[in-house]
């Protein structure tokens, strides 16, 4: 398989790939042309499209997972990644060859998306409501917010007890019933400090960039993220906390949605 640095070398000339998840979440499929490919081995390839709506793995968020089909061939796009700030597909060529140039359809796995979109809105909420139940400061220094299990490890002074977890659950699904609107926007980074509020986040951990996307719920929080998001907190479902489990200087919060 290519190492990192390969990679690195093959999309340096490449244009970096228009985000079309971050314009909207709910789009299962785009149009798309093939810009270029490399074989990994056997069936397996590194695709690049002028733009995606596969969401890479990262900001806390698993990879989406779909197809791409043209009258040239079927790709099963396993995992995206971002390189360098190109979006690069990997994945397995079902039938027949990728060409360059050519027009092709991406369909993402939906019920995959769908769930993570819940999964990470949800995760907002919980910020929100760990703030709040636990009365002091609460950094979230790692998540997952999809399958095989969602998660938030905050760093905090102190582990929350039984009825704080209580309480925490409590609060997400008021938050979840109140049916918020949940929206994003860019901004920039002088006004990242003024528009970002209980944000279980520490500003000076991120990355430079010239733009910042951020994610709010109307009332609860707003937050810097690259991810997808649902549009109101009522889809995401019920918000349970499956269990906590105290790490080194915080606690690990397991959680799910159900319908």
């Amino acid at each position: 398989m290519f190492s990192m640095v390969d990679l690195l070398l093959w999309v340096r000339d490449k244009p970096a790939t228009q985000r079309v998840y971050l314009e909207d979440s709910y789009l299962r499929e785009l149009e798309v042309e093939v810009l270029d490919f490399v074989l990994e081995k056997g069936r397996r390839y590194y695709v690049v499209f002028d733009k995606t709506i596969f969401h890479p793995r990262g900001g806390g968020q698993p990879s989406d997972t779909g197809v791409v089909v043209s009258n040239e061939f079927e790709f099963e796009v396993l995992k995206a990644l971002e390189v360098g700030g190109v979006i690069v597909h990997y994945g397995r060529l079902v039938n027949g060859a990728l060409k360059r140039g050519v027009q092709a359809k991406q369909v993402i796995n939906w019920d995959h998306r769908y769930l993570v979109m819940r999964l990470h809105t949800a995760g907002h909420i919980l910020d929100y409501a760990v703030i709040n139940a636990l009365k002091s400061p609460a950094s979230g220094v790692e998540a997952n917010h999809g399958p095989p299990e969602a998660y938030i490890l905050y760093e905090t002074p102190s582990t929350p007890s039984d009825r704080d977890v209580a309480l925490i659950e409590e609060a997400s699904n008021m938050v979840v019933e109140s049916a918020r609107t949940v929206k994003a926007y860019w901004v920039e980074p002088w006004e990242l400090p003024s528009r970002v509020y209980n944000a279980a986040l520490n500003l000076q951990k991120l990355p430079p960039r010239s733009k910042y996307r951020v994610v709010e719920i109307e009332g609860v929080n707003a937050i810097p993220c690259t991810g997808t998001h649902v549009k109101n907190t009522r889809e995401v479902g019920r918000v349970r906390v499956t269990r906590v489990e105290p790490v080194d200087r915080g606690f690990k919060l397991v959680y799910s949605v159900v319908n």
